[in-house]
């Protein structure tokens, strides 16, 4: 609509009346990474990164204590869809395994030529363990640096 006493025209939209452009989020976290890196250490990339499982994730892992492995299951689901990646998850004796056959991220990284740091995954492993961590769960991946394939487990964590 136009303002006629400033002649400016306002938006009214929401994120959803939009594509998803996730994917170049991923970029800035790669050279966020290398930052962290090169300047503070491995240490201390490693403590952002748990902070951020702690805070911005701090929902999933109330809905993983609450729901269990279907609430990582939806998560993920969602996430990989969105993204457009190919994955496969399964659920097997109280094991969550999620399949990556083609990451988004990284496919998206190589298909632009952005940075890749070869610890970009790590930001997977240490937020997966932070979430899993704070519910009582716990985590592995298993993969190549940027290769954009990997296999992620979830279980509860014995008592």
């Amino acid at each position: 609509m136009l303002d006629p006493d400033q002649g400016l025209r306002v938006l009214d939209c929401k994120a959803t009346d939009h594509e998803y452009l996730h994917k170049d989020f991923h970029g800035a976290l790669c050279y966020g990474i290398k930052y962290l890196d090169d300047h503070f250490g491995p240490e201390a990339t490693t403590a952002y990164l748990r902070q951020v499982g702690r805070s911005y994730f701090a929902p999933l892992s109330q809905q993983l204590r609450d729901e269990g492995l279907a609430a990582l299951e939806k998560h993920w689901r969602e996430i990989f869809t969105k993204e457009g990646g190919k994955f496969s998850l399964e659920i097997q004796n109280s094991v969550l395994t999620l399949t990556v056959h083609e990451c988004p991220a990284i496919t998206h990284l190589k298909k632009i030529n952005q940075l890749f740091t070869p610890r970009f995954c790590e930001t997977t492993v240490v937020v997966n363990e932070t979430v899993c961590g704070e519910a009582g769960y716990k985590s592995s991946c298993h993969y190549e640096p940027g290769e954009g394939r990997c296999v992620q487990k979830f279980w509860k964590e014995k008592e």
